[in-house]
């Protein structure tokens, strides 16, 4: 009896693996990111032991020039501390894959329930940490109830178990774009919206509570984007008014009195990332090592609050190049979605077309994806927008011509030496 539930509690946990490591990146956000990163490594293992297959586009490029910028600039820098962003982007790399591979419509419908359910505990919980005086020790590290970070006071602002406000309101961002998607599709449905609607306003509270300007004005946009997606000419129209009043609605945006001020701060954190950029312009400093170049010009700053200057400094310019191809790609895809109407496989469509611009809006002013805990959660986001789109006609047109690309390389490689004929020995052969 005993064996058979330790066989039950097994293959259950091998089941849901993924889902159980998503709820823990909430719940106890450093294990959570552990068990993820243990589930990419365990199948970058098995890809070596050629246990498993392993398919080379755009994203999984762009996480091995990653890879290869974190190795360089441990050996530039000659710190071996660096090799631990090394190992973090191989567990991102095998995530990926393991996704891809994996994804069916029933994961991402639970990854979905998941990120909503989270987004609540986030709101939650942080309200509770307010009114409370949680131990900033262990506990606090453990259930990511501690603030970390050193250039803002995160008195009274919301970031639950995100370590970091901002961090916070994009994840809840996230989350939104998910019920926004649903409540269009309850639209189209005439089915009930009034549990979709209490949620969206519970989550737009949530998002005015951590105070991150960035995250209420991606807000916004969203709410265009989700009208342009109900109504073209309704989103017209909201978005021409909201141009003709944005001076009023600026004032809506928390802490709107501090804008000019940290315009100039923003300003100068985008300089000196840049000259980070330029003293190590091939492999950067890692993530592990921006904060210590940075000290170079005076008070340190975490990151480069900029997802662009934040790829090419910490990565150089094999991790950043890498970045621009993988941004060009899923632009592209988007685009080509946003504007076509495609008649095959809809149903994923709109949680997509209304997740997806968040990464690039909220990483113009800053850069959510500096932390793990939301770093992993959009690979498993991204792994799904990549097996979704592999059905686009071009892609598959792409995909099939490197294929063939390969599989002929393949077979001149084995084939003997002798029997290679070039052009010009064929003509003279006949």
């Amino acid at each position: 009896m005993i064996n058979l539930q330790t066989t039950f509690i097994k293959e259950y946990l091998k089941k849901y693996s993924v889902e159980i490591g998503i709820l823990l990146c909430f719940i106890l956000p450093p294990i959570g990111i552990l068990w993820l990163m243990v589930i990419g490594w365990n199948h970058l293992n098995e890809v070596i032991n050629y246990k498993v297959s392993f398919s080379i586009n755009t994203t999984s490029f762009f996480f091995i020039c990653m890879a290869l910028a974190t190795t360089g600039a441990a050996l530039g820098h000659g710190n071996g501390s660096y090799l631990l962003a090394f190992a973090m982007i191989l567990g991102y790399l095998g995530l990926y894959s393991f996704i891809k591979d994996r994804v069916t419509i029933s994961l991402f419908s639970r990854y979905k329930q998941l990120i909503i359910i989270g987004g609540v505990y986030l709101i939650i919980i942080g309200n509770i940490v307010n009114q409370l005086n949680v131990p900033e020790h262990v506990f606090g590290l453990l259930t990511g109830t501690t603030f970390i970070g050193t250039s803002e006071d995160a008195s009274g602002r919301l970031f639950g178990s995100a370590y970091n406000p901002n961090f916070t309101s994009f994840l809840l961002l996230i989350s939104l774009s998910f019920l926004l998607a649903d409540l269009l599709k309850r639209l189209q449905e005439r089915r009930s919206l009034i549990p979709t609607l209490s949620l969206i306003l519970f989550f737009g509270a949530g998002i005015f509570q951590t105070e991150s300007r960035t995250g209420v004005a991606t807000m916004f946009i969203m709410i265009i984007l989700f009208l342009l997606r109900l109504a073209p000419k309704i989103g017209i129209y909201c978005l021409s008014f909201m141009v003709l009043v944005n001076i009023h609605i600026l004032a809506l945006i928390p802490r709107s009195e501090q804008i000019r001020s940290s315009s100039f701060v923003r300003k100068e954190i985008w300089e000196n990332s840049f000259k980070i950029w330029k003293e190590h312009p091939y492999f950067g400093t890692t993530s592990l090592g921006f904060y210590d170049a940075y000290a170079h010009f005076g008070e340190p700053v975490p990151h480069a609050h900029n997802i662009l200057l934040g790829f090419f400094s910490e990565y150089g310019s094999v991790g950043g190049l890498g970045f621009l191809l993988v941004f060009t790609a899923i632009s592209f895809k988007f685009c080509y979605l946003f504007l076509i109407k495609w008649k095959k496989k809809k149903v994923l469509l709109e949680f997509f077309l209304l997740s997806l611009p968040i990464l690039l809006l909220t990483g113009i002013f800053d850069h959510p994806l500096v932390s793990p805990q939301t770093t992993i959660l959009i690979v498993i986001l991204v792994a799904c927008w990549d097996r979704y789109t592999e059905r686009l006609p071009f892609v598959r047109k792409s995909i099939f011509s490197l294929k063939r690309l390969y599989t002929k390389g393949v077979y001149l490689k084995q084939k003997p030496i002798s029997q290679q004929m070039t052009k010009t020995e064929k003509n003279k052969s006949v």
